[in-house]
């Protein structure tokens, strides 16, 4: 897949641990989610990314992931942290690092090529890259149980 030349939407995803998990990561759940949703899974130190051609699909896939997470695994130890981005792979990173567990946090270059559609609250605008204009982030306010009311983490 040419990267340089296709607008892909990169899903990332981390856990963010608190105390001693009581579970193993919930990759294979998540990587079944995403490739079923049409995504590719994408070799990467981080936890899991994976790319799709939709951005509302990848959104959607998300919700899932971390909802299926919350239902089935339901380990108060370790919760999904998710960023997603439409563009480049390095800026997708930077909105995971924004996010905390139980949240998905999403650029607003995605909420632009979804036309404003996604259930989501605009949370702050952050200088996440240099040489471009600070970026609007968004929090995912679908129905799923336990999403994180806490600010983003933001870089210093």
């Amino acid at each position: 897949m040419d990267q340089v030349t296709r607008n892909l939407t990169y899903v990332c995803v981390d856990y963010e641990i608190v105390g001693i998990p009581q579970s193993g990561e919930p990759t294979e759940l998540v990587t079944e989610i995403f490739e079923a949703k049409g995504a590719l899974i994408v070799d990467h130190e981080t936890s899991l990314v994976a790319c799709f051609d939709d951005p509302a699909n990848a959104v959607e896939a998300a919700v899932v992931a971390q909802w299926r997470t919350q239902r089935d695994i339901n380990d108060p130890g370790r919760k999904m942290r998710v960023g997603i981005h439409l563009g480049d792979l390095s800026e997708a990173l930077a909105v995971l690092r924004c996010s905390n567990g139980n949240q998905i946090v999403f650029s607003g270059q995605v909420d632009a090529e979804t036309g404003g559609t996604l259930d989501a609250r605009p949370m702050v605008r952050a200088q996440l890259w240099p040489d471009a204009e600070p970026v609007q982030l968004w929090l995912s306010t679908d129905s799923r149980p336990d999403i994180d009311g806490r600010p983003l983490r933001l870089p210093t």
